[in-house]
């Protein structure tokens, strides 16, 4: 009788010790992501982030947690890339000016006025391109989330505005990427590479005459305080990506894998709409904070579309094959 309670007594503790691991198993999927975010958290773009954040954990019942670090805190923008891919880092967001050189198809969403600021538009061609950019993503040991169109360039200049092609000339420009960089050129600018946290600092030592940026960034960095004069062009430039590390990734259950992928197809369709809004907003408080805000005309941004128009070849050829599907969608937008 003894032995019989004996071993009753080994195998519930047997039992209680196998229940054990497979909580700690479970214990052992549950993922929080680092995530580097460049741009600060009074950004209008902070909003999305810490909704889309949000609803990763409820969807996941808290077993996976995006931790947010906001301006650049955890890693500069030109240093999230490299970051993310070795683990070093969960995950971040950047501009695709910082995703080209490694995944070059995604070129061709870095132009200046490379997409239209219409929410439908927008919604269409990114959910368009999301499978696509996935998959070359993955290759290179990212997992994309969502691409965020973008809406509400600027123009930011510390003497006088830009409105047509010539005013260019000779003008230190700060441009995000290579492809911003040749339609500079093209209207006769000097592009200048600048990490975007030190582009106030650039501006107020004449470092550079202007910048390109979007309006709701111009606003959160306090841009107008040291180069006034913003012209609103209103289409968008560098859409931005929001990615995980791959291996980090891969430790996700299937089940929580998923819910985030649901929960981030839902995050374009549901902020398109407000982005452009956002910009509206941003440059009212531009105007409202002292700076000097022109809206450029729609003749004004056709004729600065086609004088840099001259990149698309360029971005063409260096995409190669991988890049058909991008130029299906984003070409046809240029016309």
């Amino acid at each position: 009788m003894m032995l019989t309670a004996t071993l009753r007594t080994f195998a519930l503790l047997a039992a209680a010790t196998t229940i054990a691991c497979l909580g700690m198993g479970g214990a052992a999927r549950a993922q929080t992501f680092e995530f580097a975010v460049w741009y600060s958290d009074r950004d209008f773009y902070a909003e999305h982030a810490r909704r889309w954040a949000s609803e990763v954990e409820k969807a996941t019942q808290g077993r996976v947690k995006i931790k947010l670090h906001f301006s650049g805190a955890l890693v500069p923008a030109k240093e999230t890339v490299n970051a993310v891919r070795s683990g070093a880092v969960g995950g971040g967001t950047t501009s695709i000016s910082f995703i080209a050189g490694l995944v070059r198809p995604t070129s061709y969403m870095e132009p200046l006025l490379w997409i239209p600021a219409e929410p439908k538009i927008a919604t269409e061609t990114m959910n368009k391109l999301l499978a696509p950019s996935r998959a070359l993503l993955e290759k290179r040991g990212l997992k994309l989330m969502f691409t965020f169109p973008s809406a509400g360039l600027v123009t930011n200049c510390i003497n006088g505005h830009i409105k047509k092609t010539a005013d260019w000339k000779g003008k230190k420009i700060r441009a995000a990427g290579r492809w911003q960089g040749i339609q500079l050129r093209a209207v006769g600018a000097a592009p200048v590479a600048i990490d975007p946290g030190e582009v106030y600092i650039a501006l107020q030592n004449k470092t550079v005459d202007c910048m390109m940026f979007l309006a709701n960034l111009t606003l959160s960095a306090k841009i107008q305080e040291v180069a006034p004069y913003i012209t609103y062009w209103r289409d968008g430039a560098n859409a931005s990506m929001y990615y995980l590390n791959l291996d980090q990734w891969n430790k996700v259950s299937p089940a929580d894998q998923k819910a985030m992928i649901e929960v981030s197809d839902k995050m374009v369709s549901e902020a398109a709409p407000r982005l452009l809004q956002m910009q509206e907003d941003a440059i009212e408080a531009l105007a409202k904070a002292g700076a000097k805000v022109y809206r450029a005309s729609d003749a004004e941004i056709s004729d600065m579309k086609k004088a840099m128009s001259v990149v698309w070849k360029d971005v063409e050829q260096v995409a190669g094959p991988e890049g058909k599907p991008f130029a299906e969608v984003i070409l046809p937008l240029q016309k």
